[in-house]
């Protein structure tokens, strides 16, 4: 599972996951540019979480959820932070359960 802000970073993401033999376990690619607000970040992270979250992995292995950005992106990062936290607080106990692990390289003058 992936969320990224920036058009360029999210490409290098998924050509990476797939170069690295796992394209078949790239469950879901999502893109948050634009400068979005901290409510419209929640919403969308939630809406990831809520996809992600519905079941365990069939092989029992941990779900990963990447977070990541790119060096030259307008996205203010403390705002869309603000954001997936807020998501992330609200989803906790579902993100345990199901054995999310999260990863995070996020870049920027912001």
């Amino acid at each position: 599972w992936t969320m990224v802000a920036g058009g360029g970073a999210s490409v290098v993401y998924a050509d990476t996951i797939a170069d690295m033999g796992f394209v078949n376990e790239l469950a879901n690619y999502g893109e948050y540019s634009g400068n979005p607000t901290r409510t419209e970040t929640r919403e969308y992270v939630k809406t990831v979480l809520d996809l992600m979250t519905g079941s365990k992995h069939p092989s029992g292995k941990p779900k990963i959820l990447l977070i990541g950005g790119a060096i030259a992106n307008f996205t203010d990062v403390a705002k869309t932070f603000d954001g997936i936290i807020d998501a992330f607080k609200e989803y906790a106990d579902k993100m345990r359960q199901v054995g999310v692990r999260i990863y995070v390289r996020r870049g920027g003058p912001n």
